[in-house]
C-alpha cells in the first residue's frame, strides 16, 4: 500500500495536471468559437458563387472549359487535412486509420498525397505513401494569399495534366461532440444541385467578356470550396480538442476524489495507529 506521503505526492500531481486541461480546455473553446466564425463567413461566401455558378450551367454547357472537363488518365491528388500537434483525442488517429484504408474508396487508382498538417504527414511517410507536396503553413491562421497558393499548385497539377482529379478529404464539424471524415471532390469542378431560384437563364450581359468573368470566377470558386473545407478541418479540430480537454478534466477530478479517499483513509489509520501506541504505553 502507498504511504501517506506518496499519496499527498500523487494528488499534488493529479492537480497541476488537471490546472494545464483545463487552461487548454478555456483556449480551444475560444479558437472554436473563432472558428466557427470563420466558417461561417466562408459558408456564406461560398455559397453565393455556389449559385453564379449553378445560373450559369447552360452557359457552361455550350463551352469546353478546363477545369470543368473530366480526364481518365493519370493519378488522383488527395488533400488530407488533420492536425499540426496532439491532445485532440481521436482526431489524428482516426484520419490516419481512413488514409490506411484508402485503397479501398480508389481500387486501381495511383494516389499522390497533399498533407495538411504534421501527424498526417508523419502518417504518411511512415507508411510509404507518395507525399508529393505539403501544405503545414495552411494550419496556423493561414492567410488569403498562402491559400490562394496551395490553390493554384493544384489548380496547375490539373490543368497540365500531372492528375486527373483532386479530391479532398478533411473532418466536417457536426457539433461539439461530434466530427465526421468527408471527401469532396475539389477539381474537376462541378455545379451543386440547383433550386428553383438558380435556374439557369440567358438573361445575362456579360462585361467585360465572358472568357474573362469565367477566367476570374470559376478559380475563386476551386479557391472558396478549399477554404471552407479548411475552414471546416479547422472547427473540426477544435472541437475535438475542447471535448478532450474536458473529458480529462473530468477524469482528474474522478482520479483526485479516489486520491483523497484513500489519504485520509490513510490519515486515519495512521492516527489511530498513533492512539494506540499512546494507550499501550501507558499501560506498560
Amino acid at each position: 500500500m502507498a504511504s501517506l506521503k506518496e499519496v499527498k505526492q500523487r494528488i499534488a500531481t493529479v492537480q497541476s495536471t488537471k490546472k494545464i486541461t483545463v487552461a487548454r480546455q478555456m483556449i480551444s473553446s475560444a479558437r472554436l468559437h473563432q472558428a466557427q466564425g470563420v466558417l461561417e463567413h466562408a459558408q456564406i461566401y461560398g455559397k453565393g458563387l455556389e449559385e453564379l455558378l449553378c445560373r450559369l450551367q447552360e452557359v457552361l454547357a455550350e463551352r469546353s472549359i478546363p477545369l470543368l472537363t473530366e480526364r481518365s488518365e493519370g493519378p488522383v491528388a488527395v488533400v488530407v487535412m488533420a492536425s499540426n500537434s496532439g491532445m485532440c483525442g481521436a482526431f489524428n488517429a482516426n484520419m490516419i486509420r481512413e488514409v490506411a484504408h484508402i485503397g479501398k474508396r480508389y481500387p486501381q487508382e495511383e494516389l499522390l498525397f497533399y498533407p495538411i498538417g504534421k501527424k498526417i504527414r508523419q502518417a504518411l511517410l511512415l507508411s510509404g505513401q507518395k507525399v508529393e507536396g505539403s501544405f503545414d503553413n495552411l494550419m496556423e491562421k493561414p492567410s488569403s494569399e498562402e491559400i490562394a497558393q496551395a490553390v493554384d499548385q493544384l489548380m496547375e497539377a490539373f490543368l497540365s495534366g500531372g492528375v486527373k482529379r483532386v479530391d479532398l478529404l478533411y473532418y466536417h464539424f457536426r457539433n461539439l461532440a461530434r466530427q465526421e471524415i468527408k471527401y469532396r471532390t475539389l477539381l474537376p469542378l462541378t455545379p451543386v444541385s440547383a433550386t428553383a431560384d438558380e435556374r439557369p437563364n440567358d438573361d445575362y450581359i456579360f462585361e467585360p467578356s465572358l472568357s474573362e468573368v469565367l477566367k476570374t470566377l470559376l478559380p475563386e470558386i476551386v479557391r472558396a470550396r478549399f477554404r471552407t473545407a479548411l475552414a471546416d478541418n479547422h472547427t473540426s479540430e477544435f472541437g475535438a480538442r475542447t471535448m478532450a480537454m474536458q473529458l480529462a478534466s473530468e477524469n482528474a477530478d474522478q482520479l483526485l476524489e479516489e486520491l483523497q479517499r484513500n489519504y485520509n483513509k490513510l490519515r486515519q489509520q495512521n492516527i489511530t495507529s498513533e492512539l494506540l501506541d499512546i494507550i499501550g504505553s501507558s499501560f506498560a
